[in-house]
């Protein structure tokens, strides 16, 4: 894998870059599997506000559903871009990505105290951001992939 023009992409951010898909498959499953048991998305509305009719808890899973479709569609989207702007070595992306990405962890609070069909896809998630970050900070070769390049200079002779 190389770095559009870039040269090649270190090893670390490979492996971040396959964090990120698999981030991608655990955003895209969750609508899915709310809408395969809406019996699981219905007690999960129910619990926010049970005093629903069974009209409203319909219409509520039906939200949902859709809530977390969109969500996820946008966010995946956004780090998509996000992904393709770091593999060019843009430091802004980097940092962009890393917000995107602690903002997401602190959310997915919302998401874990929802009901206990959803806290494993919020752990999930999480561990992946979070692996997605140090990839992107720690390992040496990802730091000097965003290292300004300097340039050589030329003596007269």
């Amino acid at each position: 894998m190389t770095g559009t023009g870039h040269g090649p992409v270190p090893p670390p951010l490979r492996l971040a870059g396959v964090c990120l898909v698999a981030l991608l498959v655990v955003l895209a499953a969750l609508p899915v599997l709310m809408a395969l048991d809406p019996a699981g998305t219905a007690a999960s509305v129910v619990r926010q506000e049970p005093s629903l009719s069974p009209a409203d808890v319909e219409f509520g899973v039906s939200a949902a559903i859709a809530y977390a479709a969109v969500l996820h569609l946008l966010y995946g989207a956004v780090l998509s871009w996000l992904w393709f702007m770091v593999l060019r070595r843009r430091r802004w992306a980097r940092i962009a990505l890393t917000v995107a990405l602690v903002l997401a962890t602190l959310n997915s609070i919302d998401s874990a105290t929802a009901g206990p069909e959803y806290l494993w896809w919020a752990v999930a998630g999480d561990v992946l951001h979070v692996g997605v970050i140090a990839l992107l900070w720690w390992p040496r070769p990802a730091r000097e992939y965003f290292a300004p390049t300097r340039p050589t200079s030329v003596t007269a002779q």
